[in-house]
């Protein structure tokens, strides 16, 4: 994985916001207007159309003019969302970058705060709450905590069981760029390697513990939690895979097995065979996670984390096997997990 980043950094920029764009016209405005009036000063908002067919590029071109000092606009070819982060990431300036989806908004003081509490404690990394909110009215706005306090007495283990987002999160530049990251191009869970790594390599972490950022559950079911089957489903294996490969060729591997395993539980056996139990193809889905957490963590019962699970779910977890499959998806189908 190489870096892109040829800009020279600006350090009388304090943060660079990157914000991908493609089909948003409905909400982009909402989005800038919450970037662009900041209570942070010296500061930039990198705004990537990723070759959207829509109005997109009106709204930005407006917001440039509104605000020229502040909005930087640029136009790709459409490569996908991670292809936009990486196209950004390479003009950011500032002294700590951060990344905002073009359908989400942000409290008019989020970055400010989380620079502040940044800069005041020379953190590699800083993370916020995030609230989901869904424009359908589906369901009530809840609110994620950025920090699953409590888990584990090493922040970095207990960030590794936290949301892995890069929207709830600001970075110190000059440290993510010594990583030599970028995001993985053309897969869904695109944040996972990325934040697992930094989580793993930064030399300190810092909490800002309320609610910034706003996530969008978009009513087109366009987003990863929203979607019913597709084959970028099967993304996630190649990502969590890479994810303890990664691991052990860094040597850091038996530090965090019990945190590795915890996710593989997560992702493949709870959150994300809800997820997998939607669809149509389960049965193909749920074999191939079966099969994978039994092939890297055989003993995945016994990890530590798990018992921490409330017990509806170590239930689900221990009884849904391929031969309890159907029961469990009509049950969940009629009953919601």
């Amino acid at each position: 994985i190489t870096s892109r980043c040829t800009e020279t950094a600006n350090m009388g920029i304090k943060v660079s916001i990157v914000v991908p764009v493609y089909n948003v016209e409905k909400y982009l405005d909402k989005c800038l207007y919450s970037l662009a009036n900041q209570t942070l000063d010296d500061y930039e908002v990198i705004v990537v159309n990723d070759g959207s067919p829509d109005n997109s590029q009106q709204i930005i071109d407006r917001y440039v003019k509104e605000y020229p000092e502040i909005i930087r606009s640029f136009i790709k070819e459409n490569g996908g969302l991670s292809s936009a982060r990486n196209f950004g990431m390479s003009k950011a300036r500032g002294e700590y970058l951060g990344f905002s989806d073009s359908d989400d908004y942000v409290e008019l003081d989020y970055f400010k705060g989380m620079y502040d509490l940044a800069k005041a404690n020379d953190y590699d990394l800083v993370v916020s709450d995030l609230e989901y909110y869904w424009e359908s009215g589906e369901r009530e706005p809840f609110v994620q905590k950025g920090l699953h306090e409590g888990v584990s007495d090493d922040i970095k283990k207990a960030m590794m069981l936290s949301p892995l987002n890069a929207n709830n999160k600001l970075f110190n530049h000059g440290f993510f760029n010594s990583l030599n990251l970028e995001f993985p191009i053309g897969m869904w869970h695109e944040d996972i390697p990325i934040i697992m790594q930094v989580i793993a390599r930064a030399k300190s972490i810092g909490y800002y513990s309320r609610v910034g950022m706003h996530y969008t559950q978009r009513s087109d079911s366009s987003s990863i939690m929203g979607s019913k089957y597709n084959v970028k489903m099967y993304d996630l294996f190649t990502v969590m895979k890479g994810v303890v490969n990664n691991f052990k060729e860094l040597g850091i591997y038996d530090t965090y097995k019990d945190e590795l395993e915890y996710l593989f539980i997560e992702h493949f056996l709870l959150y994300g065979a809800f997820r997998f139990m939607r669809t149509d193809h389960y049965k193909e889905l749920m074999a191939e996670s079966f099969k994978t957490v039994r092939e890297y963590f055989p003993d995945y019962l016994n990890n530590k984390y798990f018992q921490m699970l409330p017990k509806k779910y170590q239930l689900f977890i221990k009884t849904n096997k391929m031969s309890t499959l159907s029961l469990w998806k009509f049950y969940l189908e009629h009953r919601g997990n």
